[in-house]
């Protein structure tokens, strides 16, 4: 009866630990997880394999969609959804990733893509990862990673959605040679500080106003705090004010952190 109490008391502690994990450390296991893993997915669920070539890629997209240039459209629930090609990489002649843009769509859109793959995936491992910077659905089997991430406003409402597939063990390689590279040619470790004029802080201005913010223009600082420099990165809260969807101003206090070579990797609202 003990060693029963003891098993269950062990995994209900396994289980908590598990729950406790930040969905950032969550994203990660599962990339160094499919990274590692042997090649046992070809197929992905829109008709390409990763061993295809450039010209089979571009032959597969014509043949979807002979109407419109490197587009896909999904048929879900008698709605017609319409998503184009972007981000497509091949290594070693091979490809080994994809992302289709759907752009302007809302809640409803997204809710079909994610019930769509549900039952693709059947025996995929999946997650819903909504406080990843960008908020994610992700299935994962063996080495593919199958990815629908939504890009937000200030009013946190889905502007863009991307779909991901990716052979991750490829695309691991690419990025550590890629790194090597930088690593090679520069010091990676970037200064990030308050500016002596304003206390403003250049990588998080550049962040806000190249992609993050609906109406760049908009942009208004308010008040920043002193940067904090930690085991893990840089840390700096902002005040702002911009334009959202809908044409009026909102106030938004966001907690930046930033790692060593000036990267905004993690955002988080304040109230």
């Amino acid at each position: 009866m003990k060693k029963t109490l003891y098993s269950i008391s062990f995994l209900l502690a396994l289980f908590l630990l598990s729950a406790c994990k930040s969905d950032y450390e969550k994203f990660f296991e599962i990339q160094d997880e499919a990274a590692r893993s042997p090649i046992t997915e070809l197929e992905t669920p829109e008709g390409f394999s990763f061993e295809m070539n450039e010209a089979g890629f571009y032959d597969r997209v014509k043949t979807l969609n002979p109407n419109q240039d490197m587009c896909y459209v999904w048929s879900i629930d008698n709605d017609t959804i319409i998503g184009e090609f972007h981000g497509y990489k091949f290594h070693e002649g091979k490809l080994c990733r994809y992302e289709i843009w759907i752009g302007e769509q809302k809640g409803k859109i997204l809710s079909q893509l994610v019930n769509y793959y549900k039952k693709i995936f059947k025996d995929f491992k999946y997650l819903n990862l909504p406080d990843l910077h960008h908020p994610s659905h992700i299935w994962s089997k063996g080495n593919m990673v199958y990815r629908i991430k939504e890009l937000h406003s200030l009013l946190n409402s889905a502007e863009l959605i991307i779909v991901e597939c990716e052979n991750r063990p490829i695309t691991a390689i690419i990025e550590r040679e890629k790194q090597e590279e930088l690593s090679s040619s520069i010091d990676p470790r970037v200064d990030v500080k308050n500016s002596e004029w304003d206390g403003s802080v250049k990588q998080v201005k550049d962040f806000l106003k190249n992609g993050y913010l609906r109406d760049p223009d908009s942009y208004e600082s308010i008040e920043w705090s002193e940067v904090k420099e930690k085991d893990d990165g840089y840390y700096v809260r902002h005040k702002y004010r911009g334009k959202n969807g809908f044409g009026g101003y909102v106030v938004a206090n966001q907690l930046f952190h930033l790692d060593f070579s000036g990267n905004v990797v993690e955002v988080k609202d304040l109230y």
